[in-house]
């Protein structure tokens, strides 16, 4: 850009409230001595957009730059527009039907962010009242209409980095959604040992605003629906040690297709020192008396440490999904119908439990109590690693790592570290079950053994189950390939064995088939089933007797 001509620079001094700012000429200054406002004459001639005076931001400025800002006009007008990678405004625009370009005003733009420093609250001393009185004003309004909070809003509530002190239950109603910015910067700490961080309530006018799961939460309008928590840590104060019975971090009262994203929840239980307090990350509650229930509750990519439980549920609730998380140092990772609510008639069911890590946990890493019906609860690619060890380790199991009591429920490709180490350690500790009670466990994993000519190889090791029949069920490949002729198989048997096993300390009573077809190589195969009733568990061995080693590949299905 050339220099036109330093020493032409103008200045002109005058009072804006008095004579208004005058027409600039192109480069020329006007400063405003009463309201302390710059100009600068921007000219069409000189290659400007339009004939008009810009406004220069001062120092004044940095204190709200908003309060200095006259009332609604062209000058304080915002248009959506987007650039193109070259800088050049000509990407797309904002138009009105009649294609001029759609105005708002800059305040309205700027209160599309909500953050709650907005309402006073700068994570300084105790922010329960101002927490409360944002979360009231932006979405206690289940009409969506004028309320006597204002106008209805229901924007995204935003908590910059910080820790938040609470010693009460934050109550949040239908649609509210607060954001922080992750866990670990965006952290709310309750500081009493007496209360829920949230809890949500009902939306009713007519008696101050909130209704309580203990005051009885109906359907409808009022029903506190659309929850949604994302990025930030919900964590007991460190000094908050002795948490009453039943006291969650969060309590999910009522409440259909909530959504806890990215949150971590944290306690003070540690691994084995026997502490049994019941409190829970989590807590998802239905009223069976008034049948209003809690449904399609989405916990995702969240983290548990040091609770108690989790996840738990004693009520009437439907489809819970518990995905994407990790559970650590925790008596149990999800627990589900222990014991049954007096109000529930069946407790939870329908849940999904999937891509989950739990680990250090020292009972059931999933518990589901007993129930009249079916409740047809799925784990599936969950890793459980040192799970119903009591916070030791495999030598010391004492607990199965799944117990379900209730009918209809499954694991599919789950990860037992359990069934790893047996394998491993032949002569140590007990084999306790990986899962306790009527189900199934399907696998969809293909292993490979390698079976040496003649030898005796075991290809599973299975804990007893005293209480129940196991019916197992291997779909296998056994092969070798032709070196001399590549494509081809000196040995290729498929097929399906199944073995019926009798429940007992001891089981001698099974039933052994195998049905499989030849496709090369028929040679001589025996199955053979050890079991160890001092360390509770049988082992499956095969033995393939031909002209050579050769590979087995399987899947196992297992009924319980």
């Amino acid at each position: 850009m050339a220099v036109v001509s330093i020493s032409r620079i103008q200045v002109r001094r005058g009072q804006e409230n008095q004579t208004g700012v005058p027409v600039l000429a192109g480069g020329e200054f006007g400063w405003a001595a009463d309201t302390e406002n710059l100009y600068i004459g921007l000219r069409r001639e000189d290659g400007g957009s339009r004939d008009d005076n810009v406004r220069i931001l001062t120092e004044n400025d940095l204190v709200n730059f908003f309060s200095n800002l006259p009332e609604p006009s062209d000058s304080v007008s915002y248009t959506y527009r987007s650039e193109t990678d070259d800088g050049i405004t000509d990407g797309i625009t904002a138009l009105t039907v009649g294609g001029q370009p759609y105005q708002r005003l800059l305040r309205k733009k700027s209160d599309d962010f909500v953050s709650i420093a907005d309402f006073g609250v700068v994570g300084v001393g105790n922010e329960t009242t101002k927490i409360q009185k944002a979360i009231d004003n932006l979405f206690l309004d289940p009409l969506k209409t004028n309320s006597k909070y204002g106008e209805y809003s229901a924007k995204i509530l935003y908590l910059p980095a910080g820790i938040y002190n609470i010693d009460t239950a934050i109550f949040v109603p239908a649609y509210t959604t607060i954001v922080g910015e992750g866990i670990g910067k965006t952290i709310i700490n309750l500081i009493s040992d007496a209360a829920h961080a949230f809890q949500t309530v009902g939306s009713d006018q007519a008696t101050e605003g909130r209704t309580t799961f203990e005051a009885g939460i109906s359907s409808g309008i009022t029903q506190p629906n659309y929850l949604h928590l994302e990025g930030m840590t919900i964590q007991y104060d460190s000094v908050e040690t002795n948490v009453e019975n039943g006291y969650s971090l969060i309590s999910i009262d009522c409440s259909e297709n909530a959504l806890i994203k990215r949150v971590k929840f944290i306690g003070h239980h540690l691994p084995a020192d026997g502490v049994n307090i019941d409190y829970s990350g989590i807590d998802i509650r239905g009223n069976g008396a008034l049948q209003v229930s809690s449904e399609n509750v989405l916990i995702d990519n969240c983290t548990f440490e040091g609770l108690y439980s989790g996840v738990k549920s004693n009520y009437d609730i439907v489809n819970p999904i518990v995905q994407n998380s990790k559970f650590y140092n925790s008596v149990r990772g999800i627990s589900f119908n222990d014991t049954k609510d007096v109000t529930a008639t069946y407790g939870p069911r329908y849940g999904r439990i999937l891509n989950n890590r739990f680990e250090n946990i020292e009972r059931e890493a999933i518990y589901v109590g007993e129930s009249d019906v079916g409740t047809y609860h799925i784990s599936m690619n969950n890793q459980f690693y040192n799970v119903g060890n009591n916070g030791i380790d495999e030598e010391n199991s004492a607990y199965p790592i799944i117990t379900y009591l209730s009918d209809g429920n499954i694991t599919v490709n789950d990860y037992f570290d359990r069934q790893d180490w047996q394998t491993q350690n032949t002569t140590v500790g007990t084999y306790n079950p990986l899962v306790n009670g009527v189900a199934a466990l399907d696998s969809v994993s293909v292993n490979r053994k390698t079976l040496v000519n003649g030898v005796y190889t075991t290809i599973l090791k299975l804990p007893i189950i005293t209480t129940e029949a196991q019916q197992l069920v291997i779909k296998y490949h056994m092969f070798e390939e032709d070196q001399l002729n590549p494509g081809a198989y000196t040995v290729d048997r498929m097929g399906t064995f199944k073995l019926h096993l009798q429940p007992g300390a001891e089981p001698t009573n099974t039933n052994v088939t195998d049905e499989y077809s030849y496709g090369a190589g028929e040679g001589d195969t025996e199955w053979l089933v050890v079991t160890n009733s001092a360390q509770g568990y049988y082992e499956l061995q095969l033995k393939y007797t031909g002209l050579t080693d050769i590979t087995f590949t399987f899947q196992t299905s297992l009924m319980l």
